[in-house]
């Protein structure tokens, strides 16, 4: 009666030819598993090879010496004033610069635009150029905001594309913190550098800029830098 019954569309016959092979196929699953967990357990059963230990030696940890930042000693201020230089002074400041320098008349005054009040504006006489006079000039203006480098940000936005930036750095100038900003710029076909110094003196900025022909920037830079050491609010 069951002869004819069919499973999936096979007969009895060909259910019990697929049961033998699927029964071989295990039985040779099984035998070589046992073959390779064999090999793996006379592996592991053989004497061990005696290897090189590596010996972890300490190395110790040496930590960075922590060092304050903090200003350098201030010199006197006689001994960094150049013998032969000329004094140039106000109500509320002082510096100094070499002999053919002189302060600047009311037209050359007028002639400089900037949003800072003029304290000052120094010109060296003769002038190599008949187009271009390297000139000093001390300007102030009171802070907006808290904080000097944030300030600053702003303003060196304004500056007109013909103008860059170059350098800008905080430094101590003779013990005073500061802020030095290089820039060159291209106007009415003159190359313009020029080094300005930052000051914070309280409430006010201070500004003190030297400006000369690129072609001799580089030549005065360092007496620019040692005139800077005699500058000094005196109010």
């Amino acid at each position: 009666m069951n002869e004819g019954r069919k499973f999936f569309g096979m007969s009895n016959k060909q259910v019990g030819i697929l049961a033998g092979l699927a029964g071989m196929l295990l039985l040779v699953v099984c035998i070589g598993s046992w073959y390779v967990l064999a090999g793996l357990n006379r592996g592991f059963s053989r004497p061990a090879t005696e290897l090189p230990v590596a010996t972890a030696t300490s190395t110790p940890l040496v930590l960075p010496t922590l060092t304050a930042t903090v200003p350098p000693t201030a010199m006197p201020y006689e001994q960094v004033i150049p013998a032969g230089w000329k004094q140039f002074q106000s109500e509320l400041v002082e510096i100094w610069m070499p002999d053919n320098y002189r302060l600047s008349n009311d037209k050359i005054r007028n002639d400089v635009s900037t949003p800072a009040i003029f304290e000052m504006l120094i010109t060296e006489v003769p002038s190599k150029s008949d187009i271009y006079v390297t000139r000093v000039g001390v300007s102030y203006e009171p802070l907006t905001g808290n904080l000097l480098d944030e300030f600053l940000d702003a303003k060196l936005r304004e500056i007109p594309g013909q103008a860059r930036v170059v350098d800008r750095r905080a430094i101590y100038v003779n013990s005073v913190e500061a802020r030095r900003i290089l820039m060159e710029a291209h106007i009415d076909n003159v190359d313009d550098n020029s080094l300005t110094y930052v000051f914070l003196d309280g409430s006010t900025v201070w500004y003190v800029e030297y400006a000369a022909q690129i072609n001799e920037f580089y030549e005065l830079l360092p007496m620019f830098e040692q005139s800077i050491l005699t500058f000094r609010i005196v109010r």
